[in-house]
């Protein structure tokens, strides 16, 4: 297996771009991949060490985690190693989705009450039990409660014998910035440099950027074309990261449907978003949780749709205030979306915001 030789058969096929930066992370990742398959080889392999192996912690490999700026091609290679080695207990997630995933074990370990002393020791036997090599797509840590375990939690992993892989937009010493309590949050940057290989994708290309770019963000008319368009940008900036569907807490028992995302990109319908009775809350509460937000069939409005342009253009005002990414299929391009007259000017407004928010200078500085 060799992630070197996978990047450059996409070299080869014309599905890449040569990038000196790229190829020496996918050397990274082989030796990475060296480690792991050669974890178990100094044993001798006969009947009696294989008994003696189940009795005792599966060896620790040292991990590797790998950052760099936005569309540098992280994912990418992230996927091409889980490719190529295509094992039952080779786990491919977004940190995001792993962090929820945790809490809610931990949360169902303390309903259960008991005698459990160590509820983190736990999840993370369940977890080594499943798992061999782990593979986390984005770590980014804003949340004191995923601060707090972080480091225990990945010292349970490896010490079960799960060999981690990780990227990221930070640099070790820059994750939790300024967070509350980061002191205590400290030890585990400290771990993790000292665990795994840290690698920096020193890219000066922002792939993700020119997907956006190249492709658009505004896509019309309505029909099989115009989505196919949009589910293939979606699908270049999210890569492989196993998007699902998703119920967004808006507060006060409510939620707001998400159609698919991969934590960090959305894409919701029109009518949930505007048909329904939703305001700037909503709209602030889905700024919030995603970068960019996908808005599916947007239709022409007219006299006779003044509700939901309202909301539309809260909607627009709340992302564009935010500073979010905003792609759109519709039936028609911006300056047509309105035909009616009640909202004509105000509508002007949200149009000039529409625009400038497809100018290669927002999505620049957006996706920073």
């Amino acid at each position: 297996m060799s992630v070197a030789l996978a990047y450059q058969a996409k070299l080869a096929a014309g599905e890449v771009t040569r990038d000196p930066a790229q190829e020496d992370a996918a050397k990274a990742m082989d030796a990475f991949l060296a480690r792991w398959q050669n974890r178990n080889a100094d044993e001798p392999q006969n009947i009696l060490s294989l008994l003696k192996r189940k009795q005792k912690r599966k060896a620790t490999t040292r991990g590797l985690y790998m950052y760099g700026g936005v569309g540098r091609g992280k994912t990418m290679l992230m996927d091409m190693l889980v490719r190529e080695v295509k094992g039952p207990k080779t786990r491919r997630v977004h940190f995001h989705a792993f962090m929820l995933e945790i809490h809610a074990r931990l949360k169902k370990l303390r309903d259960t009450g008991g005698d459990v002393d160590d509820y983190l020791g736990d999840v993370a036997k369940e977890i080594a039990a499943e798992t061999d090599l782990l593979c986390f797509d984005e770590l980014h840590v804003n949340d004191i409660a995923d601060a707090m375990i972080l480091g225990p939690l990945f010292e349970k992993l490896m010490q079960g014998g799960v060999a981690v892989v990780a990227t990221s937009n930070y640099a070790p010493q820059d994750l939790y910035k300024d967070g509350l309590q980061r002191s205590r949050f400290l030890p585990f940057i400290d771990f993790l440099k000292a665990h795994m290989d840290v690698v920096y994708l020193d890219s000066p290309n922002d792939y993700r950027l020119r997907a956006l770019s190249e492709r658009g963000t505004w896509f019309y008319p309505l029909g099989d074309q115009s989505w196919g368009q949009m589910d293939t940008l979606f699908e270049a900036l999210t890569g492989s990261a196993g998007t699902t569907s998703a119920a967004l807490d808006v507060g006060g028992g409510r939620s707001l449907p998400v159609v698919r995302t991969d934590g960090h990109r959305a894409w919701l319908e029109f009518d949930v978003l505007c048909r329904e009775a939703r305001g700037a809350v909503d709209y602030l509460a889905l700024c919030e949780a995603y970068l960019a937000v996908f808005v599916d069939n947007v239709p022409r409005m007219g006299e006779e749709n003044r509700n939901e342009l309202r909301r539309f253009m809260t909607l627009v005002d709340t992302l564009y205030d935010a500073g979010k990414v905003l792609v759109v299929r519709a039936a028609t391009t911006p300056d047509k979306l309105y035909d009616g007259n009640t909202h004509g000017f105000e509508f002007q407004r949200t149009l000039s915001r529409l625009l400038e928010m497809q100018s290669p200078d927002w999505l620049a500085k957006k996706l920073k």
